[in-house]
């Protein structure tokens, strides 16, 4: 007998609206977030926001600030290198199984997110390409057929989405980005399992540039250059 899938608590429908607002910018670093409002806003009472806010400040999207409030945390130059040398190898390592264990309908499926992905840049379509490129990584690392994988890999890409949207706010994605898709889902169609673990890293590393260079010099950088 199959199981039927467990309905989202009402912690999680908070937690994933939350982490929504951060990743597309409605939520901004440093804005406050407090349990009265939320609980408002989201017709429950403050148990499920108190236990959503505690998730969220454990994978790092909430800080502690003042006596005894919650704010979303700023992005930082080492957060996004800690996170996106992650992403290399747990990327490289999926795109590498999925050239091992590809089925005809998951290619078809992601053909499918890929052609949606190149549209929604044609058009300019911000929201549209996050979700596009989050469902395309998250894709390749179903396709691997490692569950400890999809797990794993589940909270790096909560904060890789909201990365993407401080990107994509600024009007920083580059053609380069979903060429490369192209190319990995290639080099998985043919069954070339080094190729492709190569091409998911170094495009890893290459959305870890962009991520830095949309950021700005550093603080150290800063005091170089007035040195």
């Amino acid at each position: 007998m199959t199981a039927l899938p467990t309905p989202p608590s009402r912690t999680e429908q908070v937690f994933d609206a939350i982490v929504d607002d951060i990743c597309t910018g409605k939520l901004t670093p440093g804005s406050p977030l407090r349990q009265e409002q939320l609980a408002e806003r989201f017709n429950v009472s403050r148990q499920p926001v108190q236990q959503a806010l505690l998730l969220l400040r454990n994978q790092g999207l909430v800080r502690e600030f003042g006596r005894r409030g919650l704010e979303v945390a700023p992005l930082d130059r080492d957060f996004v290198s800690h996170l996106y040398d992650l992403r290399e190898l747990l990327d490289g390592y999926a795109a590498r199984l999925a050239a091992e264990r590809r089925t005809e309908a998951w290619l078809e499926e992601i053909s499918e997110v890929v052609r949606l992905g190149e549209q929604a840049f044609a058009e300019r379509a911000f929201a549209r390409m996050i979700s596009a490129d989050v469902e395309f990584h998250r894709g390749v690392v179903e396709a691997s057929g490692n569950p400890l994988l999809v797990e794993s890999t589940a909270v790096m890409w909560r904060n890789v989405q909201r990365v993407m949207g401080e990107v994509l706010l600024q009007g920083g994605s580059p053609a380069w980005v979903w060429e490369d898709h192209a190319a990995i889902l290639d080099a998985i169609v043919r069954g070339d399992a080094a190729h492709a673990e190569d091409l998911a890293r170094r495009h890893a590393a290459h959305g870890e540039q962009l991520i830095l260079d949309a950021m700005g010099p550093s603080e150290d950088d800063d005091r170089a250059a007035d040195g």
